[in-house]
């Protein structure tokens, strides 16, 4: 059973969320319950004070001037919820960076829209797969990689969350990691040299795109369709190691 708390600082949204979240669980399948409807960061923490996780979290990102900010917050449920997975829901999708920046680990990003049912399946993805984790802590050593931005400046990118890696065409020896809730960062390096610090959960499906394994779905005229709904190239003579690539991740 996933338990789950919501919380946004505007009543109309967060009743909104309320009903979108209640209709994802019933869509996914998934066995879930919310725990904690909470209109501000304080709200939210005090019932951490009183109640154990592991929770999954849907956060407004921006919780208003008199309150902690998305980043912030998540530091300190991580100190009370270790195995907290958290998901930012917000209409400012370019708070990617920040949170990459930040260097906390969340589990992934919605964007705020009009079009319900696309946020019922944005909110269903992100059941099915902490679902698919078992509702499990993320472990404490994950593997994550450390991106070099600039001087004195890197980013803290979780391994699990990159879905692909694909060469930058108007930027010279650049490479570009995409990750799974839409953010980029790109970085001078090779693609040889990304694969060989991703490891084994990793294929080189082009000669300048490298991809999760455990992100594809399928293989169709000669594009790769992965879980988010991306979609990239892969070089025919590529599809026999990744048909057998996608049957032993099935078969673990």
């Amino acid at each position: 059973m996933l338990n789950l708390i919501l919380c946004d600082d505007d009543p109309f949204t967060l009743r909104l969320v309320t009903a979108l979240v209640e209709a994802a669980i019933q869509k996914s399948g998934v066995q879930a319950r919310i725990s904690c409807i909470a209109s501000s960061g304080s709200e939210l923490l005090a019932f951490l004070g009183r109640s154990s996780g592991p929770f999954l979290y849907f956060l407004d990102f921006d919780l208003g001037k008199e309150e902690l900010n998305g980043i912030d917050l998540v530091k300190q449920i991580y100190q009370k919820d270790a195995a907290a997975k958290i998901v930012f829901v917000t209409s400012h999708t370019e708070k990617g960076m920040d949170i990459l920046k930040s260097g906390i680990q969340a589990f992934g990003l919605i964007e705020k829209t009009p079009d319900q049912k696309a946020m019922i399946s944005e909110y269903s993805r992100y059941l099915n797969m902490a679902a698919g984790q078992g509702g499990e802590a993320v472990p404490a050593q994950e593997a994550v990689l450390r991106l070099p931005l600039g001087i004195d400046e890197t980013a803290e990118l979780p391994v699990s969350q990159i879905l692909y890696v694909d060469s930058v065409k108007s930027i010279p020896h650049a490479i570009c990691y995409h990750t799974f809730d839409g953010s980029q960062i790109t970085v001078r390096d090779t693609i040889e040299h990304a694969l060989e610090l991703l490891g084994d959960g990793f294929i080189r499906c082009h000669r300048s795109v490298v991809v999760s394994k455990q992100h594809i779905l399928s293989l169709k005229n000669g594009l790769l369709k992965l879980s988010n709904g991306e979609s990239v190239t892969y070089a025919l003579g590529k599809r026999r190691e990744i048909l057998a690539a996608c049957s032993a991740k099935e078969g673990r």
